[in-house]
């Protein structure tokens, strides 16, 4: 039997509307701290960009677009911009007779992003001091579980 986990709550009171609510403030807090705190050279943007491509240097400027929440055009702008810097480097590659950009981080770029990373590590610190190891890894698997399961119940597309 399923059980309506909606019925009598009110939307600002939903789980939905809490993670939202949680996303906009820690996006506030980090564009806060950054411009207050950390001495980098990145812009924040730029510092997110680049965190995507280390982690996965085949995102295309679309699939970046949706992660940081910008018009591909603003992403090709910052691109070019971080490319400029030397901070990342761009090959056109083919693959199944497509042409691919392949972005990846330079020696330049990796400084940069370690050291601006390491201002945000240990802001992160402090916020999640209170939770134990245990509940971390727990809420960690909870959002990868929703995030699936909205994707699958979506037509969501990254």
């Amino acid at each position: 039997m399923n059980i309506d986990r909606t019925k009598d709550v009110p939307f600002i009171e939903a789980l939905p509307y809490k993670l939202a609510e949680t996303a906009r403030i820690s996006e506030l807090m980090a564009r806060n701290y950054y411009k207050n705190y950390v001495k980098s050279i990145l812009e924040l943007d730029e510092f997110q960009i680049l965190s995507h491509i280390l982690s996965n240097p085949d995102l295309s400027q679309s699939d970046l677009s949706k992660l940081v929440y910008k018009g591909k055009a603003h992403i090709g702008k910052i691109l070019s911009e971080l490319e400029q810097k030397g901070f990342i480097t761009r090959t056109i590659t083919t693959h199944n007779n497509m042409m691919v950009k392949r972005t990846a981080l330079t020696k330049k770029g990796m400084a940069v992003y370690e050291e601006t990373n390491e201002a945000f590590r240990q802001l992160g610190n402090k916020v999640l001091a209170e939770f134990s190891e245990e509940e971390m890894e727990n809420f960690i698997q909870l959002l990868d579980k929703l995030k699936n399961k909205i994707l699958e119940n979506s037509k969501i597309i990254f």
